[in-house]
């Protein structure tokens, strides 16, 4: 089960227009006279579409449902061409004016639903935010949190997901435990050596490129379309978009690989059988947190491949890594109350959890003698040492032994 086949299935909608019916006519003497305003999380449309239906309804039963002001979202990158779609900043001290309608994920196995389908934002993050924006109690209504038969069902479909969760886990951990023995063969195998790790930020410059991609190279997903543009390649290549597979399989099954095993391909075209690794379950270094904490949140999952290519390099024992190309991977500021807010510069720093996650890397990479290093000055990489390509010595690079 997914967010998408979930949030439209029909027994879903129709059990939580019921839902918000309920909630509606419960607080309709609390609205009062204010103007209403539905607040929704990323673009979640299935939803506002099913509460306009309700309160279109409402109205022609003779309910006194006030208009409705404006719908607003904590995801600013959404509203950039819709007039009527306002940011949930212009809700700052609107209390008095506004009662607002929460349409947020609610509840575990919702919210975990939405974040693995790339939206942020969840109702209990939104709710923080309303309250410091001087909301109380009374001046908003969570929408989803469950009432009537809408409860019974949500405790239903969460046994299923866990299910499912547990099925699927098993399917993609027996698939990289098939190649355990073989990432095995790679642990400590270049100590002391040096490694680059290559990513496709804004900051990325293809005669760069073409000065490291001689040395030992960690690249992944999108890096693929330098290929067409350098006739070099990535010493090793990490897998976990199957987009990235599709129109580039000649390049990817070439190359030393290392799969998400969650991603579907024709093994037996790979030049040497790739490696496994699952995504969902635990990392490479028991000792660092698992990858599955990097996928049910956007702002940590757009790191989550250099995640697993920093383990994976300090597996292989090497105790000297450069970070390359990781500017200009944010599109917004993504704030603890689950928000993608945009800024006149377009420029976005890396939030909070994800720096959390390379301080993590950091600590225990300085505890195992590993030196990491950013060689642009990207704003969030504070926590690595900076080094230029200047101060780098290139001059002893062996462009023939490759990993």
């Amino acid at each position: 089960m997914d967010y998408e086949s979930f949030i439209n299935s029909s027994l879903t909608k129709t059990l939580r227009a019921q839902n918000y019916k309920k909630h509606i006519i419960d607080n309709i003497e609390i609205i009062g006279q204010r103007k209403l305003v539905i607040l929704d999380d990323g673009g979640d449309v299935v939803n506002v579409k099913v509460l306009e239906k309700v309160l279109n309804q409402l109205r022609k039963k003779g309910v006194k449902v006030p208009e409705l002001a404006f719908m607003a979202s904590n995801d600013e990158r959404d509203i950039k061409d819709n007039n009527f779609l306002r940011s949930i900043t212009e809700l700052k001290g609107m209390s008095k004016a506004y009662y607002v309608l929460v349409t947020s994920a609610y509840g575990e196995m919702e919210e975990e639903l939405k974040g693995l389908s790339g939206h942020v934002g969840d109702a209990k993050s939104i709710e923080q935010r309303l309250m410091q924006y001087g909301f109380t109690e009374r001046d908003y209504c969570i929408m989803n949190k469950p009432c009537g038969l809408f409860g019974p069902y949500m405790n239903f479909k969460k046994k299923l997901f866990e299910m499912g969760k547990k099925s699927s886990a098993k399917k993609l951990d027996a698939l990289a435990k098939k190649t355990e023995l073989q990432l095995k063969g790679f642990e400590n195998k270049f100590r002391g050596q040096r490694c680059f790790i290559l990513g496709c930020g804004s900051d990325v410059r293809v005669d760069e490129l073409n000065i490291m991609l001689p040395e030992k190279c960690i690249a992944y997903n999108a890096f693929c379309k330098y290929f067409t543009r350098t006739p070099q390649r990535p010493s090793q290549y990490i897998l976990t978009d199957p987009l990235a597979y599709l129109g580039n399989g000649k390049y990817i099954e070439s190359m030393e690989c290392f799969i998400s095993s969650s991603v579907k391909i024709f093994e037996d075209k790979f030049n040497k059988k790739p490696t496994y690794i699952n995504m969902m379950g635990e990392g490479i270094i028991p000792q660092l947190p698992p990858f599955a904490d990097t996928q049910a949140k956007e702002s940590v999952r757009r790191i989550a491949e250099l995640y697993v290519a920093i383990e994976l390099a300090m597996y292989e024992g090497f105790t000297e890594i450069y970070l390359y190309g990781f500017d200009g991977i944010y599109d917004a500021d993504f704030t603890p109350y689950g928000e993608a807010l945009l800024n006149e510069s377009g420029k976005y720093d890396y939030p909070e959890d994800a720096k959390t996650l390379l301080k993590n890397i950091k600590t225990y990479a300085s505890s195992a003698g590993v030196s990491i290093y950013a060689i642009s000055d990207i704003s969030g990489f504070d926590m690595f040492e900076k080094k230029p390509m200047s101060e780098i010595d290139f001059s002893t690079a062996n462009t023939i032994s490759r990993i």
